[in-house]
């Protein structure tokens, strides 16, 4: 098989988007879309995860790396006036985690990424070679 056969590999299914809706806990209209991540999505910038250490100590790096990724796939709302979505979901997983793991349950429930903290962990050690 050659390069060439790549080519011939059905593109993955289009997953669409994630709508949450925490209207129940955030006010009417309070729903939240998440775009389907691409492979980069998955593996955090060094520097912006290094802010985020920072700025959440507290969160050991699965955790960030998970808020990473909501952030990084999050599609901004009319009313977000350019908040950082890495500090929006980080401060909300710090003061409401039963909010935060709502938002992560059917992010990976929509959007399953087996293995993610191997891959992510996999890619640290083979850079650091």
């Amino acid at each position: 098989m050659g390069l060439k056969n790549l080519g011939n590999i059905a593109k993955d299914p289009d997953l669409g988007i994630l709508s949450v809706d925490l209207s129940d806990v955030a006010g009417d209209g309070a729903v939240f879309r998440f775009r389907e991540p691409k492979a980069a999505d998955i593996f955090p910038d060094a520097k912006e995860l290094g802010a985020m250490r920072i700025a959440f100590p507290e969160f050991p790096d699965p955790m960030l790396y998970q808020i990473y990724l909501i952030a990084r796939t999050y599609i901004p709302g009319p009313d977000d006036d350019g908040e950082s979505p890495v500090r929006a979901f980080g401060n909300l997983a710090r003061a409401s985690k039963a909010v935060f793991f709502r938002i992560l349950g059917d992010y990976m429930a929509k959007f399953p990424l087996d293995g993610f903290d191997a891959k992510v962990e996999e890619a640290k050690n083979d850079s650091a070679e």
